[in-house]
């Protein structure tokens, strides 16, 4: 039974793969800035001597490390969780066990704007990142192919584009959006207001939006029939290759919510200046993943767990 040891395991797609790889019989250890759970040791990626001394105790066999300042705008956090976090993963892993498998969470915002001509974009597309949060993740992968080169290690980067699924934090869109239907529906409930429509900016921008669960089984996929050998880093898109607009999330939302319809709210200045997103996942194909669930789906799964958690709070 093989050792795998999770950073950030406590998180929104750290939960999901944990989950996942429990099934599959895997004995895991997940990591949390904050304490969790007795199963879950309090680690913090910025700190060398934190990371060294979890990777000491536990010598796993795979590491994976999922951590991400996603709820910050701050480019030093981006830069002390992506690039100082993945250097102390990978200089600790190394001195401990220099023949365990690593996956590193990379971000389809490595790529930055991309031409509509080149979509769905391949991992051969050069990367031109024009945010922090992208560029401090394509300074990862920097790091794991150095890494790889140097000291002989096996690293696989994934590049999932955007991400939902149940339990997707709030400051996502399609997170933020579905708590804001839930409002507006009670409110319309209790007659405090008869407004039926909800503006929605950017709807004609698109997204390869992907299940966390499709990008929890591509992991599990790499570490379990590994394509790389020791001395080697590859970067596999996880994307389903749609583009899908914001304007089509927000329909199923609506629908999800009872009947809300969503209306055009104008243009706004989009993150790291991307109108239109998706990745060609050719290279996870090529080793037998695949797309399992579909955008209304996964969206459906998102709402009955924010609409599961309002009830909660309601009740609690």
């Amino acid at each position: 039974m093989p050792r795998a040891l999770v950073f950030a395991g406590a998180s929104f797609v750290g939960q999901h793969l944990c989950r996942l790889l429990r099934e599959k019989g895997v004995q895991v250890v997940p990591t949390a800035r904050q304490p969790a759970d007795d199963q879950t040791i309090v680690c913090d990626l910025t700190h060398a001597e934190n990371v060294c001394a979890v990777i000491e105790q536990t010598r796993p066999d795979w590491i994976i490390q999922c951590g991400a300042a996603t709820a910050s705008s701050a480019p030093a956090d981006h830069y002390a969780v992506h690039v100082t976090g993945a250097l102390n993963v990978l200089e600790a892993a190394q001195q401990f066990v220099p023949r365990a498998s690593l996956v590193l969470f990379g971000s389809a915002a490595e790529y930055g704007p991309v031409q509509a001509a080149a979509l769905p974009v391949a991992e051969t597309c050069p990367c031109h990142p024009t945010s922090f949060f992208g560029a401090s993740k394509l300074a990862q992968t920097q790091l794991a192919h150095a890494a790889a080169a140097t000291n002989d290690q096996r690293i696989a980067v994934v590049r999932p584009f955007n991400i939902i699924g149940p339990g997707l934090p709030d400051h996502y869109f399609a997170t933020a959006l579905a708590r804001r239907l839930i409002r507006q529906t009670a409110d319309l409930e209790a007659g405090i207001t008869t407004d039926r429509t909800f503006e929605v900016h950017n709807p004609h921008a698109t997204r390869d939006f992907i299940d966390v669960r499709d990008v929890a089984a591509a992991v599990w996929l790499l570490l379990e029939e590994s394509p790389l050998t020791c001395g080697s880093a590859g970067v596999f898109n996880v994307a389903t290759g749609r583009e899908t607009s914001i304007l089509d999330v927000a329909c199923v939302l609506g629908e999800l919510s009872g009947s809300l319809q969503p209306t055009h709210g104008g243009e706004m200045d989009s993150r790291g200046g991307i109108t239109r997103s998706a990745g060609d996942a050719g290279l996870l194909r090529q080793l037998g993943w695949d797309v399992t669930t579909n955008l209304r789906d996964s969206l459906t799964d998102q709402w009955n767990s924010f609409s599961m958690s309002a009830i909660d709070r309601n009740t609690g």
